[in-house]
């Protein structure tokens, strides 16, 4: 009888310890198909944009989040960044944008006893490639300039596109932006200062449109 339990036990014990066995192999497996795949590269839109206006052009700052779900051996590497905006037929021309550089958010104290301080911007970086991996997930506050925007109340249509050293396609993110006169007026009148616009506005959540906040 004895006999026959030790048999029983050293049979279950080779049964569990096969298990175990396939089932790291196709664990490892699985984590070896993982890394060689190609990178899955998201683009997700920030919620703000921040528009400025002096005399030589306009800015259009934004700072979307360039990541990857999947730890891969390949790196993806983005070459390029691309800010087009098209106003809605019959209400002006397409400004011209290119990839400045980068920015930073600093805050400028006030004088003393007078509390607060007002935030601006300053340079960062020059806009070079960047790699995107799942632990370099990237935030970058980048900044589009165009010198030929003549400012004209209405929907705007842009995209946000990445360029990449790989042969797959670039990625493209579709957004709109909302400008009224009284917006204009007011960026004009403050030349060097930057306005605000957010997609979360309350009671401006139609159409998903980056609307001015404040």
């Amino acid at each position: 009888m004895g006999d026959l339990v030790r048999q029983q036990l050293r049979t279950g014990h080779t049964w569990v310890a096969s298990i175990a066995s396939v089932a790291a192999l196709a664990f490892s497996g699985y984590n070896f198909s993982q890394l060689q795949e190609t990178p899955q590269t998201d683009l997700a839109l920030p919620v703000t944009l921040k528009l400025d206006r002096d005399e030589s052009g306009t800015s259009v700052m934004l700072q979307p989040t360039v990541s990857t779900r999947y730890d891969t051996s390949d790196v993806e590497m983005i070459t390029d960044v691309r800010l087009e905006l098209k106003p809605e037929a019959g209400t002006g021309t397409a400004p011209d944008f290119y990839w400045r550089e980068n920015v930073k958010w600093s805050v400028i104290p006030s004088e003393p006893n007078q509390g607060g301080g007002s935030v601006w911007w300053e340079f960062a970086s020059d806009p070079v490639p960047f790699n995107v991996t799942q632990t370099t997930p990237q935030q970058q506050i980048l900044q589009f300039k165009t010198h030929n925007w003549n400012l004209t109340p209405g929907r705007y249509t842009g995209t946000l596109t990445l360029l990449r050293a790989s042969t797959r396609d670039p990625i493209v993110r579709p957004f709109c932006l909302a400008l009224r006169s009284e917006d204009i007026k007011t960026i004009l009148n403050e030349p060097g200062s930057y306005f605000e616009f957010r997609r979360d506005v309350p009671g401006k959540h139609a159409g998903g449109c980056y609307h001015r906040y404040g």
